[in-house]
């Protein structure tokens, strides 16, 4: 048979249903709502909508573009992993959250092998905690909420105060987590706390459930020093005292900042008048 027929052909092999859901989850990567499947499923019996369309309208929706910018992050990070590097200077496009720096520069150095702690996994992004699973390590993940993660032993546990024996792991992550705890966490549906002492308490405990020769990776917002109620962000001394205070050695450490052409490496970056959310949707620098 002609391959452009037999293509065609097999594009409707599927019933509207099954085709339906499937483009959700490989352009969305989630299940449709029922309004929108609704909708596809009797504008496609009518007529008034071709599958090609219905195509066209997801992959160019916002929530398709946030899907791209997790995406390319995770290849980039794990592509670096696979070749042993380490990536460093990353860039990313103006309009864009911290994650799309974060997670290549952690995943590029996620371990080959090993135990592996994620700390506040429940919250983390979908993109980046699938990159996880797919990495081969044995994945432990803990936070005071709850999340179901096949594949992930999953522990609901204070991170002050881990129900681990001493060096239990290889490495641990903290992407983003770090300067929540002890804060007002009422937003992800937990306890409101003001412990201004709770993130060096954290840091201490995963030292002890760290090997001797472990490693943590942290990503935290950076700028003026704030309490923010809801987490706190301090400038690169105010971070480096808290890890120097848990007895951490910072080996590596890189800031990055979003100016008005997108996320560029900031070398010789300055606190001053960088503050969270005014120059895109979350960090303005990290």
């Amino acid at each position: 048979m002609d391959p452009k027929l037999e293509a065609e052909l097999t594009a409707h092999d599927v019933s509207d249903e099954k085709f339906v859901d499937a483009l959700f989850r490989h352009i969305l990567r989630r299940p449709p709502d029922e309004e929108a499947r609704v909708r596809a499923l009797a504008k496609l019996s009518e007529g008034t909508l071709s599958r090609a369309t219905l195509i066209q309208e997801l992959t160019t929706s916002e929530e398709s573009a946030r899907v791209r910018e997790l995406d390319d992050a995770v290849a980039l990070g794990l592509g670096a992993r696979a070749r042993s590097e380490r990536i460093c200077w990353l860039q990313a496009s103006a309009g864009t959250d911290e994650r799309v720096v974060e997670i290549p520069w952690v995943l590029s150095r996620l371990r080959a092998s090993g135990r592996v702690l994620e700390v506040g996994y429940a919250f983390a992004e979908t993109a980046y905690l699938g990159a996880l699973l797919r990495s081969g390590v044995e994945l432990v993940g803990v936070d005071l909420a709850t999340r179901d993660v096949e594949g992930m032993e999953a522990v609901a546990a204070d991170v002050r105060t881990l129900p681990f024996p001493e060096r239990s792991f290889d490495q641990v992550l903290l992407v983003s987590t770090l300067e929540h705890i002890g804060a007002d966490n009422t937003v992800y549906g937990l306890d409101a706390e003001s412990d201004g002492d709770a993130r060096v308490e954290a840091l201490r405990e995963l030292k002890r459930v760290l090997r001797t020769d472990g490693s943590l990776l942290v990503t935290v917002p950076l700028g003026e020093p704030g309490d923010h109620g809801w987490f706190r962000q301090e400038d690169e001394r105010g971070w480096n005292e808290l890890f120097a205070r848990a007895d951490f050695f910072v080996e590596e450490s890189e800031a990055y900042e979003l100016r008005d052409d997108g996320w560029h490496a900031a070398p010789a970056f300055r606190p001053e008048g960088v503050r969270y959310g005014e120059r895109g949707p979350a960090a303005s620098a990290a």
